[in-house]
């Protein structure tokens, strides 16, 4: 059985009151030092996770062009030593910015960062926002993904992904990026384990094709692959937990888990009850890493409660690690996380929340990463609600696991 090694949580005064049900955690560790950042706040440790020390995303950087917004993410790029903090920032006029910054600390006050507005890739892009986006590092470059919609009304217009060397980024000097943009698949996930050459996905035009992307690190061109899967579902999300909230009320099935093990690349993402599911589940589908013929489907699926926003990760051994929440029925909303065995998950709970969202509201993804030093651990990002059914009721924690 998977095995939780340690479990960290943050309090109130560690993330400044600044929590929400759609928290969007990730965490970057190196040795004794990690870095939490979710929607609205951002905090510190420097010894392993037994105190903290709120960062304000507010009022780290100065407010450029607008003010901070939600969407963060961060990462630790050892083969630098670097630590890397995307932040989205505040629609402002005709559009926003994002922020790329890097330290070789983490500590507050000493942040490098380069911001880059729509227009700034492509002059046609003026009317458009940034928003949803990605990180992960590869051995020479870093790579960002966001969507981008209309300032107007909202609507979706295309999916960009960028690519910085990391020589320049830890150079701090003047900072030049690779751009690709697709109108045909939105919400784009980077796989966990990629190489220099950076795999990502995103769904088809209807709910049994997947689409497949490879940009390797020396080219300008991205290779575009199509494969098919088993149809989903992609309406009926819908989950009571005990006290009566819906927490799947506003979940849609963007994918939210990608990985490239030794074998095979895999996708997992939300999908609705059906026929042979009485509660949401997560779909998952491994394909064949050299023809991408589509291998089989170890789903995450229960007949009790329901299971949703997916992430997957390898650990230094290459193993893949799996987080996701689940809850409804008899089941309260419960962190969990677990390990790919034989083509199926084996699942422990992390953490148990005391309560439903009050606002129907949950998601849109948390993260697994390789653990620093343990070959065979990984580190999950979560959280739960304890004590109330509010925002700031909502504690994110930090789970190591192990198989």
């Amino acid at each position: 059985m998977t095995r939780i090694v340690e479990t960290v949580s943050l309090g109130s005064a560690d993330t400044g009151g600044a929590t929400a049900t759609v928290n969007e955690p990730s965490v970057a560790c190196s040795g004794r030092r990690m870095m939490v950042a979710g929607n609205w706040y951002a905090s510190r440790s420097t010894d392993g996770g037994d105190t903290w020390t709120f960062v304000n995303p507010f009022n780290e950087f100065p407010a450029g062009a607008g003010t901070f917004c939600c969407d963060q993410l961060v990462t630790y790029v050892s083969s630098h030593r670097l630590w890397v903090w995307l932040l989205q920032y505040r629609v402002e006029g005709d559009g926003n910015i994002f922020r790329v910054a890097v330290s070789s600390t983490g500590a507050p006050g000493t942040w490098t960062w380069w911001d880059t507005a729509p227009t700034d890739i492509d002059a046609g892009w003026s009317g458009l926002w940034f928003d949803y986006p990605d990180l992960i590092a590869g051995p020479d470059h870093l790579w960002v993904s966001f969507n981008l919609y209309r300032v107007s009304d909202s609507g979706w217009q295309r999916a960009v992904v960028m690519r910085y060397e990391l020589a320049a980024l830890a150079a701090r000097g003047a900072l030049e990026r690779a751009a690709w943009s697709t109108e045909r698949s939105g919400g784009l996930r980077f796989a966990r384990g990629a190489g220099p050459t950076m795999w990502f996905t995103g769904h088809g035009d209807d709910a049994e094709t997947v689409h497949l992307f490879s940009w390797a690190a020396g080219d300008q061109h991205v290779d575009e692959f199509t494969a098919t899967v088993t149809p989903w579902n992609e309406t009926d999300y819908a989950s009571i937990v005990p006290d009566g909230a819906d927490w799947l009320a506003r979940t849609d099935g963007r994918i939210t888990g990608c990985w490239l093990d030794r074998d095979h690349l895999g996708l997992a993402w939300n999908a609705g009850a059906d026929a042979h599911h009485d509660h949401p589940f997560v779909r998952v589908v491994r394909l064949d890493r050299g023809t991408l013929a589509l291998v089989d489907e170890p789903d995450l699926w229960a007949a009790d409660r329901a299971w949703a926003y997916p992430a997957v990760g390898l650990n230094r051994r290459g193993d893949v690690g799996m987080a996701a929440f689940c809850g409804g029925g008899a089941v309260p909303v419960t962190h969990a996380v677990g390990t790919l065995r034989d083509g199926r998950w084996d699942m422990t709970g992390a953490a148990v929340s005391t309560h439903g969202p009050a606002n129907a509201a949950w998601g849109d993804y948390i993260e697994v990463t390789p653990h620093p030093s343990r070959t065979t651990y990984w580190l999950s990002s979560g959280f739960t609600l304890q004590g109330g059914s509010g925002r700031t009721d909502i504690v994110p924690h930090v789970v190591t696991f192990a198989p």
